[in-house]
């Protein structure tokens, strides 16, 4: 018994470390790679391909090597303190994709290889022990648990109370501790009464059907996990506390399934899972907003799915002495299915097309399986499957990116690393304004930018009206409050384009640099909406992440500097930081403003502007609600910081600008090494109902 709690200890500790390893590796990256919610994909099928990688280690070399596997389990004690950080330097040219993989393999791969084995080596190390005792099935089990509380230990815990150093410090120090585990184990089940059988341990009678089922059974949860994470991820934020609910969900799963209680009934899961299928679908296709009750469907859509998929998994376990194939084919499937995802979809797609095949795929799958004995409740609901499979099939045969849609008109759809953009003519809506004919209502419409359900810019299409600054940016806004007033020449200095809307308060004899990180919105902008061609100012663009390309710029250059890096509704967390805040105060000319737009439908900010910025700046807050508001008008907040002992903002404060210092409840300033978001997000949970 005692051998045992050490292995599951052993097993505990090390998928810990791995999942902990996992959001904060991606947490360090975020700003290196503009935030994308890519970064997450890409990061996570990485981390599914090294796992796969020391399944096959374990399965072909483990057992020759013997002890000399602790000379590995040892050898990233050497390698850590070396690589232990990564520095804001500019990628280099080609697909940010590869170049986020080539970062990962030459910073990480070491150590998570060594820990992607463990698992697998406890396991083998129980079997070949005679002083062990029961089935080693279990020590996945307490696997699993490891990494779920790992990652909820990361983002509850870890990124609120500790800085990406001590993060680090933490993480090295148990990672000694699980070599000296790893050393103890060793030393208990290779004792003089321990007995090895070489023969208990070869893979007999193995089917490729059996190989098949696992590999499908495994990549469809994979895939559908990331698929989740792509919609969470477009919609809250490239942030750990959005990026691991899935994954935790996903694990979750396992751990339910591979328990030898049965927490749900199969007759429930496989009655509900055609029904969250179906409603998930829905909301995919129709839904406009990003509400939690809509992404709570999205999750439950996950958990049916994935608990269907390794219960099946499970139920089709080999004996132990196929233990090692088995967890191989598991980690196949989950980096085939995540590949599929992150890096094959986004060339295929130009949406989140792989969402609903994922589900269209499941289905079919989980009909196929029903000719097994095991399966023989899903009979029972087989009319039922063939209906959602139906119902998930005609929207995505039916609606095109190319066709109107209610009445919209989709003239572009792209999907680049750093998010998917629709271009959308709207009408004004033929209900309302029965007395006007189509052309006069595609006349008097708009057209819209959109990113995930947020509108990142909107033209009006009546010539007399395309100029017109719309939605957060209107002239009777904050930001009209801020830019409408100039009696002076300006250089500005702008983070993020959108369609271009904030030039059109620039005149001839000044100047504005948009910095944009994705040269798709640059595209977007000057070749499907006129508000950069209609502006008379001097316009020019900076390619790349704002905070490493602005670093060049010139000090004391800029009479203004706006931030309007939201993706969706997504934090610029690496562009809040008090290290930003420096960067901006040093580019900006004596006297020059700083612009922060904080509007957020998740995060209230301006208490995280105070304690990141009352040492150095005087800052003053104005949120525009949706009364008065105007057709093509939306409401917004907006941030102005000047330095201190420099211009007040006396005049515009007295207009509706409110001090932040009233703001004392923001808690500790961000900084590069710190980021607490979920602050924020309890913030605004409670000035607010979803």
């Amino acid at each position: 018994m005692r051998i045992n709690i050490q292995l599951h200890l052993f097993v505990f500790l090390g998928a810990f470390l791995l999942f902990t390893m996992e959001p904060l590796v991606a947490r360090v990256l975020l700003p290196i790679h503009g935030g994308s919610f890519h970064v997450w994909t890409t990061t996570l099928t990485f981390f599914q391909g090294i796992l796969f990688l020391g399944y096959v280690y374990c399965h072909f070399l483990a057992s020759r090597l013997g002890r000399w596997h602790l000379l590995l389990v040892a050898s990233p004690l050497i390698w850590l303190p070396v690589t232990n950080s990564f520095s804001l330097t500019l990628p280099s040219e080609g697909d940010p994709a590869w170049e986020l993989l080539s970062q990962l393999t030459l910073h990480i791969a070491l150590p998570f290889g060594v820990l992607a084995t463990t698992s697998v080596i406890a396991q083998s190390w129980f079997t070949r022990s005679s002083t062990a005792h029961g089935s080693p099935y279990p020590l996945y089990s307490s696997s699993n648990i490891g990494s779920l509380l790992g990652l909820l230990g990361y983002i509850i815990i870890c990124e609120p109370l500790f800085g990406l150093k001590i993060q680090k410090i933490i993480w090295f120090a148990c990672y000694a501790g699980y070599v000296v585990l790893a050393w103890r184990c060793w030393c208990v089940t290779h004792q003089k009464n321990t007995t090895s059988s070489p023969q208990e341990h070869i893979a007999t009678n193995l089917k490729g059907s059996s190989v098949m089922y696992w590999l499908v059974l495994s990549a469809l949860p994979s895939a559908f996990m990331l698929a989740v994470s792509n919609v969470f991820t477009l919609e809250l934020g490239s942030v750990p506390l959005v990026w691991v609910l899935p994954l935790v969900i996903y694990i979750l799963t396992y751990i339910l399934t591979f328990s030898k209680k049965q927490w749900i009934p199969a007759k429930a899961l496989y009655f509900l899972w055609p029904v969250i299928a179906v409603c998930g679908a829905c909301l995919f296709y129709f839904s406009t907003g990003g509400s939690l009750w809509i992404f709570a469907v999205h999750a439950a859509g996950l958990f049916i799915l994935a608990m269907v998929c390794h219960g099946e998994l499970y139920r089709l376990r080999p004996p132990p002495g196929q233990l090692t194939i088995f967890y191989l084919a598991i980690a196949l499937g989950g980096w085939l299915g995540s590949i599929t995802v992150s890096l094959i979809a986004p060339v295929l797609f130009n949406s989140l097309t792989e969402y609903p095949l994922v589900l269209v795929i499941s289905i079919l799958v989980i009909m196929t399986l029903r000719r097994s004995d095991t399966l023989k409740v899903l009979r029972q609901h087989s009319i039922q499957s063939i209906a959602s499979l139906c119902l998930i099939i005609i929207p995505l045969l039916a609606i095109k990116p190319d066709e109107p849609i209610t009445g919209r008109e989709v003239l572009y759809q792209y999907r680049s690393y750093y998010g998917i953009y629709r271009v959308v003519n709207n009408p004004l809506s033929a209900e309302k304004h029965k007395n006007l004919t189509d052309d006069e209502r595609k006349l008097l419409g708009k057209r819209d930018l959109e990113h995930g359900s947020t509108i990142h810019g909107t033209q009006v299409l009546y010539p007399s009206m395309k100029s017109e600054p719309t939605t957060y940016y209107h002239r009777s806004g904050p930001l009209g409050d801020l830019l409408d007033r100039a009696t002076t020449p300006r250089n500005a200095a702008i983070i993020g384009l959108g369609v271009g809307t904030c030039a059109a308060y620039f005149k001839k004899g000044e100047t504005v640099t948009f910095y944009e990180l994705d040269e798709a919105v640059v595209n977007i902008a000057q070749n499907l909406f006129t508000y950069l061609k209609d502006s008379p100012a001097t316009k020019k663009m900076v390619l790349g992440d704002a905070r490493l390309q602005l670093e060049k710029a010139p000090n004391y250059s800029y009479d203004i500097i706006l931030v309007d890096a939201f993706s969706s509704d997504s934090i610029p967390t690496h562009l809040l930081t008090r290290e930003a805040m420096a960067l901006y105060e040093s580019k900006l000319k004596p006297n020059g403003r700083l612009i922060l737009h904080i509007s957020s439908r998740y995060y209230a900010l301006p208490g995280v502007i105070n304690a990141t910025c009352s040492d150095d700046w005087n800052s003053y807050y104005k949120r525009q609600g949706a009364d008065n508001l105007q057709p093509f008008q939306t409401p917004s907040t907006f941030c102005v910081l000047t330095r201190k002992g420099e211009i007040t903002f006396e005049d515009s404060r007295r207009e509706g600008w409110t001090s932040m210092a009233q703001h004392t409840e923001g808690g500790t300033p961000w900084t590069d090494d710190y980021i607490n978001t979920l602050l924020p997000l309890y913030r605004m949970i409670q000035s607010r109902s979803f």
